[in-house]
């Protein structure tokens, strides 16, 4: 193989959360446009075929799925994308329950209040809780984590654990495992950060340096080393570098979840956390006329002492808006901040117009140390995109807009691509 067509693969992608389901041959990619494919059959029968369209950064990958025998997606969402960490990408078809041929598996509550005898009982895993993260070699985990709150001040986490293997226990290795384990938190005020723990809503989980992030982005991560073995994982609670923290479950109004992210860099031995703080009293919509934004960007390291938050640079809307003109960076609050895997300077951002409910929306990319905007492209086109092969995708982002996810499975591919 050339050494062109060996680094030919994108190092990253940005990959978009909402799947392309193609039920007909006609519109699902062929091997030309999506040479990574791969085919299998559920536990109940069905066939299925997914496909990745890549595209290197600012520019955002596509999953297709083929699914004939699955319901019909007027219905239910049929496929999920989960989580992704190095080779690894972590996916879920979802089942018809009312067309189970046995009819065995219920609904049934997440959170069990006992773990003891649970891990023989068949149960639903809520996507937002689970993660994915590689080991040492060929080794993975596959890990969703709830929390029980039966106090103020008493808060635990209830751990279901899939490993490949185990090295306390090697018959236990790909079975899943469930587990209670108290939250380690800070010495300076135990009690508040048990007060954050009881408002907890998990919003996404990411892999970082060797632990589970679980994040809510209104408070701050929950760390947990899913290798560890004496006896059980650890869990901590770090809090986000932020000037204050809400103190009721009420989530709406700041929307905290559409102006913040966290992304692992440097072979996910650092984080970086970005802020998008709006000035105006809106969590989501248009901005206020005179009102504005800043960005706020910091770097999570790992030391001998602990972890350590530092701050990297601020920078406001004013500051943004006179250094480029509004054809290069509309004058709308940035959304949804990535930050650049292999460029942790620059950050790519979702902006959008709020003029129609089929909204139009851009990705830029800002260089955080110069304050300019280094590319901008339409994503979506708003009501031009009815009737078009894009018609579903900006009709969901439209109503619920989401992130993209950041991955690494191209670097560890070895075919050629085409940008």
């Amino acid at each position: 193989m050339s050494a062109a067509a060996a680094a030919a693969f994108p190092n990253w992608l940005m990959l978009e959360r909402f799947v392309f389901r193609r039920d007909d041959e006609a519109s699902f990619p062929d091997a030309s446009a999506a040479p990574i494919r791969a085919s299998g059959t559920t536990s109940w029968g069905a066939a299925f075929t997914v496909a990745f369209v890549l595209a290197a950064p600012p520019r955002v990958s596509r999953l297709y799925a083929y699914l004939p025998g699955f319901p019909d997606p007027r219905k239910q969402g049929c496929v999920a994308v989960v989580a992704t960490h190095r080779h690894l990408f972590l996916f879920r078809p979802e089942m018809d329950y009312r067309t189970r041929p046995n009819g065995s598996l219920r609904r049934r509550r997440r959170t069990p209040t006992s773990l003891q005898d649970d891990n023989s009982k068949p149960r639903l895993l809520a996507l937002r809780s689970m993660g994915v993260l590689c080991g040492g070699e060929q080794e993975f985990a596959v890990a969703e984590l709830n929390l029980f709150k039966p106090s103020r001040s008493e808060v635990y986490a209830d751990i279901y654990l899939l490993r490949s293997s185990s090295t306390s226990s090697p018959a236990s290795g790909g079975e899943w495992t469930s587990m209670r384990v108290p939250i380690l938190v800070s010495d300076d005020n135990p009690a508040d950060d048990m007060w954050q723990l009881c408002l907890w809503q998990t919003d996404t989980v990411i892999p970082f340096n060797k632990y589970l992030c679980w994040v809510d982005y209104y408070r701050g991560i929950l760390l947990c080393d899913v290798f560890a073995d004496d006896p059980a994982p650890t869990v901590s609670f770090l809090r986000f570098p932020l000037d204050a923290f809400p103190d009721t479950h009420n989530r709406s109004k700041a929307s905290s979840w559409l102006y913040r992210a966290a992304t692992a860099i440097d072979d996910g031995h650092t984080l970086k956390f970005v802020d998008v703080a709006r000035n105006g009293d809106i969590g989501y919509g248009a901005l206020k006329p005179g009102a504005g934004f800043t960005v706020t960007c910091h770097t999570l390291t790992v030391t001998g002492n602990g972890m350590v938050w530092s701050k990297d640079c601020t920078v406001t809307s004013d500051e943004l808006w006179n250094a480029n003109p509004p054809e290069r960076l509309p004058r709308e609050v940035l959304m949804f901040p990535q930050v650049d895997v292999d460029r942790p300077h620059v950050v790519h951002f979702l902006v959008s117009d709020y003029t129609y409910v089929m909204k139009k929306m851009w990705v830029v990319s800002v260089d955080m140390s110069t304050r300019t905007v280094e590319s901008i492209y339409q994503y979506t086109n708003g009501l031009e995109d009815r009737g078009t092969e894009d018609a579903d995708l900006t009709q969901q982002k439209s109503e619920c807009p989401m992130s993209f996810l950041p991955c690494e499975f191209s670097k560890f591919l070895q075919q050629p691509f085409s940008r």
